[in-house]
């Protein structure tokens, strides 16, 4: 389950989940006239599809909003099955609010938001458990076919540990580019599907050293580690210091201290 729901907060699995839910809630209500919402959407049968339409579009903007928001969380927080249950409920009810708000704006009508909201909420939470449970569902199969297909021995990734001994960050260590030291954190510079991704995690190099070195990542630096499959050149810079340029693109010259060029130059 906590693969599946990586696979659903990360970029793809949002953009999905944002498009597929409100098509799948316009569909259904245009299509099975759901009796909670249809009365307040019917306008005297005139412009109940524009509404539906319209409340198409509070949905997708709304749930794009929720969801960018967990992918961004989901960089540095996984959220457990539970969790996620939560927000996915709380999702429903911060759709339902806003669905309510404009039927209570366009109805010639006086009508009571919260009357309207409750009934929105139970229509749309009744709504959103097929697709939800659609998108869970098929996400869980990917991720297991991905697995199998796929295997990854757990003793060669890193385990990258806070400075209070929580997994942040888990990782091949092939695809680690270098670590910078900055201040009372690390940032690991590393590459996913041929970008250059950064994770941030609250340690210091001295607690990490020992991990890196066993998974073959090089001190270069008394601020830096580096993953020598990825020098392109070293080098003496403009102002006389030893450099290494690296074979990705946008990343910064690694410095190289006088302690480290001789083993550097080895491993080259």
């Amino acid at each position: 389950m906590a693969k599946s729901i990586s696979k659903i907060i990360s970029g793809a699995g949002t953009i999905i989940h944002s498009i597929l839910v409100p098509l799948f809630v316009l569909v259904f209500v245009i299509y099975y006239k759901p009796n909670g919402l249809y009365q307040f959407l019917d306008m005297n049968n005139a412009s109940f599809t524009f509404n539906a339409t319209m409340l198409f579009c509070v949905v997708l903007v709304c749930l794009s909003i929720t969801r960018g928001w967990l992918y961004l969380l989901g960089r540095y927080w996984k959220p457990s099955g539970r969790l996620y249950l939560m927000w996915c409920v709380a999702e429903t009810l911060i759709l339902s609010l806003f669905c309510s708000l404009y039927i209570v704006l366009i109805s010639p009508e006086k009508l009571s938001f919260f009357e309207i909201a409750g009934t929105a909420f139970i229509s749309l939470l009744a709504m959103a458990i097929y697709p939800y449970g659609f998108l869970c569902l098929g996400f869980e199969i990917y991720a297991r076919d991905h697995e199998d297909s796929n295997p990854v021995d757990e003793n060669s990734l890193i385990r990258f540990y806070d400075e209070h001994k929580k997994l942040r960050f888990v990782i091949a260590p092939e695809a680690v580019i270098f670590i910078k030291s900055e201040d009372n954190y690390v940032l690991i510079h590393y590459l996913d599907r041929n970008r250059v991704k950064k994770f941030t995690l609250r340690s210091s190099m001295r607690a990490l050293e020992e991990d890196l070195l066993k998974h073959g990542l090089v001190r270069c630096h008394r601020s830096y580690f580096i993953n020598p499959t990825f020098i392109k050149i070293v080098r003496r810079d403009d102002s006389g210091l030893i450099v290494a340029d690296m074979r990705q693109d946008g990343i910064e010259s690694i410095p190289i201290s006088r302690k480290y060029q001789e083993h550097i130059s080895k491993i080259l």
